[in-house]
């Protein structure tokens, strides 16, 4: 499962990165006042790798918290 939700995790910031690649590549720049006119997929695209991000850490975290207890085992086996 925390498989899963990190793939969707990086895809979600994949989908982002492409938006905002569109304004920060100089030629691709040009076809901005299209995307400023149409909002939404800019919304999208930002709203996607905002959630991306957080599933990608909120998976990260889940499995820190998870496996602290082997964490410090491991540290106290000599």
């Amino acid at each position: 499962m925390i498989r899963l939700l990190r793939i969707t995790g990086v895809l979600f910031i994949a989908a982002g990165v492409v938006v905002i690649l569109t304004w920060l590549i100089e030629p691709l720049r040009d076809l901005w006042p299209l995307f400023y006119e149409l909002p939404l997929p800019i919304r999208v695209g930002l709203c996607l790798a905002g959630l991306g991000l957080l599933v990608l850490l909120g998976t990260l975290l889940w499995e820190r918290f998870e496996e602290r207890e082997q964490d410090h085992a491991l540290r106290d086996d000599p």
